[in-house]
């Protein structure tokens, strides 16, 4: 009788595995390992950018977070009207982006300061025509596009953005 428990335990244990596996394999959030898009040309003034969409699927949303760099290229996340308390300031598009297709976003918000180091603007979230969606880890920023300061000819130190909160 005590073997039949046992018996009927791993049974229960290696069915429960394949389920988990099955509805893992189900997931519509692609990994964020390959950026969906090209970024360039960006713009701090007007907050404009220029993307390809180059992931094999039509896009209709996409989600940006920014990230300011002061003179010493110390970088932070732009929260809403620069309150550090309220959440972070999302740049969104919702037309649709082609397969192939180059667009330039802009937003109208002025990012540019007189004496600041830069702007990152980083993709954190697409969601493709088919439901799927592709999203960014908090600790990473693979997807962006850097802008540093007329006054500046470029980064003395690598861009490290912090984790995203």
């Amino acid at each position: 009788m005590k073997s039949y428990w046992v018996i009927r335990s791993m049974i229960s244990v290696v069915l429960f595995s394949l389920c988990a596996s099955a509805q893992a394999g189900r997931s519509n959030t692609a990994a964020s390992t390959i950026c969906p898009v090209e970024l360039t040309d960006l713009h701090a003034s007007g907050v404009r950018v220029r993307v390809k969409n180059i992931s094999g699927k039509k896009i209709v949303g996409l989600v940006f977070n920014a990230a300011l760099s002061d003179a010493t290229e110390r970088w932070k996340w732009l929260h809403w009207d620069y309150d550090q308390t309220r959440p972070l300031q999302e740049f969104g598009w919702n037309k649709p982006l082609n397969e192939e297709e180059t667009k330039r976003l802009s937003w109208g918000m002025d990012l540019e300061h007189e004496h600041g180091g830069g702007v990152a603007l980083v993709l954190t979230s697409v969601l493709f025509e088919d439901g799927s969606s592709w999203e960014e880890g908090v600790d990473n920023a693979i997807c962006k596009e850097i802008w540093y300061n007329n006054h500046k000819k470029g980064f003395t130190k690598p861009v490290q953005l912090p984790r995203r909160e």
